[in-house]
């Protein structure tokens, strides 16, 4: 095994692993779109069922912090082969990353002081959980798209030059094409589409993220 990519493979299996969790918590929460875009149900929501939509964001927090040490490690790995494409799957993943991040802890900072202010006026809150909750869609627009590069350049850089199994390179390719189409999809003719990628963009990601992490941590060189 190399030494220097065990933490990143680690960190790899760690960022799938977290982002199983996050997923879950999310389902158990009921926290839907359905429920984001009306901010009377949606403040409701955070009074009652916050907690679990925070432990979701905590998790989805942690796994953006693994994700930046296994997105360097993956780039060190395909830099010798594919050096502009492994400089690119870093700067995608870094500010991929901090895209979704600014997602999480809006939200794991924000759930409590939007129930506090719910509490003493209802119509600011409403008012301003709308404006919220369009920032918020932004940060992740921009994180989805970013990671969705990520994962189609990783992923063609590993089926062209073998640096890792070429069958995770297939998955990270599509993985990368649903992911992208979830961004650019949603709000037009085509938001269906976008619907439909979404179960599957999360799963292939998941299976690459997981795959390509326990390929690092085995990798002898």
């Amino acid at each position: 095994m190399n030494p220097r990519l065990q933490s990143a493979g680690i960190a790899g299996i760690l960022t799938g692993v977290a982002l199983v969790g996050e997923f879950i918590f999310f389902m158990i929460s009921g926290f839907t779109p359905e429920v984001s875009n009306n901010p009377a149900a949606a403040l409701t929501f955070l009074r009652d069922s916050g907690v679990y939509l925070r432990i979701a964001v905590f998790l989805g927090a942690t796994g953006i912090a693994f994700r930046i040490i296994y997105v360097a490690g993956l780039a060190a790995r395909l830099h010798a082969n594919t050096p502009t494409r492994a400089v690119a799957t870093l700067y995608f993943g870094i500010l991929g990353s901090f895209g979704h991040g600014l997602v999480a802890l809006s939200l794991y900072v924000g759930i409590p002081m939007f129930v506090a202010l719910a509490a003493r006026d209802p119509g600011a809150a409403a008012n301003a959980w709308g404006a919220f909750n369009v920032i918020t869609s932004g940060f992740d627009g921009i994180g989805n798209f970013l990671l969705g590069l990520v994962l189609l350049t990783a992923g063609w850089a590993i089926i062209s030059r073998r640096a890792l199994p070429v069958g995770a390179g297939w998955v990270g390719v599509l993985a990368g094409i649903a992911t992208v189409i979830r961004v650019f999809a949603t709000g037009t003719p085509l938001a269906a589409l976008a619907f439909a990628a979404f179960f599957p963009s999360l799963l292939l990601a998941i299976i690459f993220d997981i795959w390509a992490g326990i390929a690092l941590w085995r990798a002898k060189e």
